[in-house]
């Protein structure tokens, strides 16, 4: 019994690149729910059936990969492993490469079916649908049956005993594989650093096979070039992968390969240092807010101000987000025309406070409503075909090509993830003639002058600092001289005048690993203080706290003493918009008939495991530290609604707050860079059905055509 396990461990040692390959991947099919999304994609919801044949040959070129890569590692002889040579295994040589590259196209119908069944409703709405799903889950059957038996059956083609018997000939060095085994070998190396370049120089290159072909592709890449090096040195009894392992960690420990800096302006690369920046040209938040307040608002008169908190959850966010913001302006404009080409909720919608994900969906509507004619059923047109992009397929191409080969480089050399994924936005939002995403956050507010330009709501987008723990609240302002945040930076005193407005939302939406950690150098500024760091880490700004709503409430809390010095009375109007569709309510008094001055959905409760399990002392921890994380956006949120006065006379003259919120429905709603239609559609619906928009939108019209009265 020992014997065989030494002798089936053995067996492991020289394909352990495709094992490694292979239990990533199960792991990651098994666990991650955005994983899962891109199964139901590609097998159910995509109806690209060019993708789907992608998906196809990038599958059945993975399985040939780990097959031929485990075929002839088994043919070399290793001095180190004599149970290699061992003929009761012979069979065992045979059969690993057979079942290992069988299962990769088995690999993909697992992750379909793991997917289907984590969804509520997994019949098709469709006839057309349910027969396309039939039919691609037959095909990947079939492909995964065929690849098999022709491992099986490679004997019995003409040729091909002379074939099978050559493979099962030992030798002892490289050479002796053979001149097609090396000439596939080469080939793949030659491939591998191609399509690095072509990455590097055009991430989106591959966009159209999907993310899942992309993933296969650098799979094979892995397995094919990892293997054939790992067979050169294992003859020498060289540790190859301890080796990189090694020097990854030293090139990153001595921060001589760090490709990740915040991109300062336009045309800075993530792998340059920043110049000085220009003379600091933007207006100043307090003259912006005054502005705002005198043309719009009627002295002595409440003016309805509307406010927007949005909370972290990927392109899930994102997308609730713009829907929640547009359906909103589409239903006054209905109301009130716009004024000047200006919708009148965007007119009233002071300030927007996001988080990861939501900070791209703020940034998706004020973009949308840049370009003319500026409507709420326009502006949820171009954000849904901007956000109905696959994201994460150029991300992870850099991630797994270009990244991945600068790990073991010393110098910065390319272009990071981070940098493909807001190139993917920058140019999926000039299809929409979006082109704010490409020019600097701080345009969106500048007059000719350089007088404040009110006609776009000031965007506070959230990063959070490595070595601080603090906010980092970016704004498109000149910095302030009496901050108004508490343990949080002002971006403004580190970030160029220049900043594109794609970096800011990068910034606040690095998510952990699938976004690098961001390192942001600065020259020094007047009036900085000595002890402040002329360098931060950024990552995702949901680390902090999740919801958006703690820099809100510090904005609320200025305006109102910027009003009041203009004897100004104001009615904040909140719109907090959420996404877990597991997140505890905190508007405990609510109404559906009646929804003012609060107002939130009732969804079913959804235990989250942490609340359903208790953990041992090595793991306990752990999940403290994750969940406090929750619990901060909990405190943050109820904050909020403290903070808002009431009217206890007339409950309609007082503050408001409405929590736009997700909650489980008929088909998952996924985190991270890629959705599907159906995540759309369930969105529309519980938008629709959930709220009561009619009646909110006509009070809130109301209430702005009052505001509008001398």
């Amino acid at each position: 019994m020992f014997e065989w396990l030494a002798i089936a461990l053995d067996h492991c040692k020289p394909i352990r690149v495709s094992l490694l390959v292979l239990a990533f991947a199960t792991i990651v099919v098994s666990n991650v729910d955005q994983a899962s999304e891109l199964f139901l994609i590609a097998v159910w919801a995509d109806p690209s059936n060019a993708r789907y044949l992608s998906l196809l040959a990038t599958s059945a070129i993975a399985g040939l990969a780990i097959w031929h890569t485990a075929r002839h590692a088994y043919r070399l002889i290793y001095p180190r492993w004599p149970a290699l040579q061992d003929i009761r295994a012979e069979s065992l040589r045979r059969w690993i490469p057979r079942i290992l590259g069988a299962l990769v196209p088995l690999l993909v119908l697992f992750g379909y079916l793991m997917a289907l069944r984590g969804t509520p409703h997994p019949t098709c709405t469709a006839a057309a649908q349910c027969h396309r799903r039939d039919l691609r889950v037959a095909g990947l059957l079939a492909e995964a049956a065929i690849i098999f038996m022709l491992f099986i059956g490679w004997r019995w083609l003409p040729g091909g005993r002379a074939v099978v018997a050559k493979l099962d000939t030992r030798v002892t060095s490289m050479a002796q594989l053979g001149m097609v085994p090396l000439s596939i070998f080469l080939a793949a190396l030659i491939l591998n650093v191609l399509m690095t370049v072509l990455v590097a120089i055009q991430p989106r290159q591959f966009d159209g096979m999907g993310s899942l072909a992309v993933l296969l592709i650098a799979g094979s890449f892995f397995c094919t070039s990892g293997g054939f090096l790992c067979m050169l040195a294992d003859r020498r009894g060289v540790p190859l992968l301890t080796l990189l392992a090694l020097t990854a960690i030293s090139l990153h420990a001595l921060h001589l390969n760090d490709n990740h800096r915040v991109r300062q302006y336009p045309t800075m690369s993530t792998h340059q240092h920043p110049v000085a920046p220009p003379v600091d040209a933007r207006p100043d938040f307090d003259s912006y807010a005054r502005t705002w307040l005198q043309s719009r608002c009627t002295p002595q008169h409440a003016c309805p101000v509307i406010m927007v908190s949005s909370e972290g959850g990927g392109l899930r966010s994102a997308a609730w987000t713009a829907m929640v913001l547009s359906r909103f302006t589409a239903l006054i404009d209905q109301a009130l025309p716009p004024n000047g080409g200006e919708p009148m909720f965007e007119r009233y919608m002071f300030a927007g406070s996001g988080v990861s994900g939501g900070s791209l969906g703020l940034a998706a509507y004020v973009a949308a409503l840049q370009v003319r004619p500026a409507t709420g059923a326009l502006a949820q047109a171009r954000t849904e075909h901007m956000l109905n992009h696959d994201f994460l397929a150029p991300t992870m191409a850099n991630a797994w090509f270009v990244d991945f080969t600068q790990r073991w480089l010393p110098g910065a050399l390319f272009d990071d993830r981070g940098r493909a994924l807001t190139r993917a936005w920058e140019q999926a939002a000039q299809e929409q003639n979006m082109h704010a995403f490409a020019q600097p956050f701080s345009a969106l507010y500048e007059q000719a002058g350089g007088s404040a330009a009110t006609t776009v709501p000031a965007l506070f987008l959230n990063s959070t600092t490595v070595g601080q723990g603090w906010r980092l609240v970016q704004q498109p302002f000149r910095p302030f001289t009496d901050s108004p945040w508490t343990t949080a930076y002002d971006g403004s005193r580190w970030l160029d005048p220049r900043v594109p407005l794609s970096e800011v939302v990068l910034n606040s939406a690095r998510f952990t690993y699938l976004s690098p950690a961001g390192t942001l150098q600065t020259a020094a500024v007047t009036g900085q203080s000595p002890q402040s760091p002329a360098t931060f880490q950024l990552v995702d700004g949901g680390y902090f706290e999740n919801s958006g709503t703690t820099t809100l409430r510090e904005i609320i809390r200025r305006l109102r003493s910027i009003a009041a010095l203009q004897k100004q009375p104001l009615q904040i109007i909140v719109l907090h918009i959420s996404n877990d569709p597991s997140l505890r309510d905190f508007v405990d008094a609510h109404d559906v008939s009646h929804p003012l001055p609060f107002y939130s959905a009732a969804c079913p409760r959804v235990l989250s495991p942490t609340e359903r399990s208790s953990y041992g002392e090595a793991t306990a921890p752990l999940i403290a530290l994750l969940d406090t994380r929750d619990a901060r956006g909990e405190y943050a949120r109820a904050e909020l609604l403290a903070s808002l006065h009431t009217s206890p006379t007339d409950p309609g003259a007082g503050d408001v707050l409405w929590h736009l919120r997700l909650c489980p429905g008929n088909y998952p709603l996924p985190l991270g860079w890629t959705i599907s239609p159906p995540v759309f559609d369930e969105m529309h619906r519980q938008l629709e059905q959930n709220y009561p928009l009619a009646n909110m939108a006509g009070w809130l019209g109301q209430q702005l055509r009052d505001a509008m009265q001398p």
